[in-house]
Parts: structure tokens; C-alpha cells; sequence
């Protein structure tokens, strides 16, 4: 019982670890395209984001877009801690 314990830990532990390397590793255009749409909001089709600055953590993912009216941060979050897909809306 012990032991099966350790092992259920262990893969616990090393679950996260790679959830957490994929979240902040893996290629995020997806993710990059939601928080322009984002960030643009009304400004209609034409609207083009520009990313200023960007902020990737195991939790989600921050970006500064600046478009021809305004600067805003744009704020990605999956929906479940480390997975489910991303949600983006301004901070």
C-alpha cells in the first residue's frame, strides 16, 4: 500500500511537470491569434494587434497589444488549471 502510494505521487508529480513544459513550450500561434481578436474587440476587420510584450507561465499566458486606437493586456487562461483549451479576455 506503501508503495503504490510513492508511485501514485510520483506520476502525479511528473504529470504536472509535463503539463507545465507543455504549456510553456509548445508552439502557441492559436493562442497568440484569440488574444488579437481580443484585443481588437469592435474595431472591425481591419484591425491589426501588434504584440508588445508577452508572458508565458505553466497557468496561462499575459500579451500587451498595442492596435491604431489602443493598448490593452490580454489575459489567456485554459479552462482547467493545466488543461482544457484557452479562453482570452482584456485584464
Amino acid at each position: 500500500m506503501k508503495r503504490a502510494g510513492q508511485f501514485l505521487i510520483f506520476f502525479l508529480c511528473v504529470a504536472f511537470s509535463v503539463a507545465a513544459i507543455v504549456n510553456v513550450m509548445a508552439d502557441n500561434a492559436d493562442v497568440e491569434r484569440m488574444a488579437a481578436a481580443v484585443a481588437c474587440g469592435e474595431q472591425g476587420p481591419n484591425c491589426r494587434a501588434q504584440m508588445t510584450r508577452l508572458e508565458r507561465t505553466p497557468f496561462g499566458q499575459t500579451f500587451e497589444m498595442v492596435t491604431a486606437k489602443r493598448t490593452v493586456d490580454v489575459v489567456c487562461r485554459r479552462a482547467y488549471v493545466m488543461a482544457g483549451e484557452y479562453a482570452c479576455k482584456l485584464r
